[in-house]
Parts: structure tokens; sequence; C-alpha cells
């Protein structure tokens, strides 16, 4: 099973995913992105803060992007 990995962008940096998740293909990965982002979304709210302009940028095991996933996405 291909492993993906997450990477959390934002305006001034990028947070990259050293660990990954083993998934089967890009729909169960777009499934996870919009999971993600709403945990880390409602994390945010929580402490206060407005949802920002945050994305994953996914890759896979080459380091290849496969799916750019703003996080407003996960919102609609």
């Amino acid at each position: 099973m291909p492993r993906y990995f997450f990477h959390v962008k934002d305006q001034a940096q990028t947070i990259r995913d050293k660990e990954g998740i083993e998934l089967h293909g890009l729909d169960a990965v777009r499934e996870e992105a919009m999971e993600g982002a709403r945990q880390i979304m409602s994390d945010q709210v929580l402490e206060g803060h407005q949802p920002d302009g945050r994305e994953f940028v996914i890759t896979d095991e080459e380091g290849e992007t496969v799916l750019t996933f703003p996080f407003k996405q996960a919102l609609k």
C-alpha cells in the first residue's frame, strides 16, 4: 500500500510530515485531507483563532505532489 505525506503549508512556512500514512489511492487521500483539515481548523477555533489560508501539500513516497488540498475546501 502506498504511503502519503501530508505537509501543512501556510504563507510563512511548510511543516513537513516525516511519518506519512498508508492509504488506498487518491480518494482515501482526499478523505484523510478533509478530516485532517477539519481537525486542525477546529483546534484553531477552540483557541480563539480564525481558520487561515493553510493547505495540505500531499506527496507520495518519491516526493511527488499528488494533491494540494486547501483547508477551506473542508468547509464545503
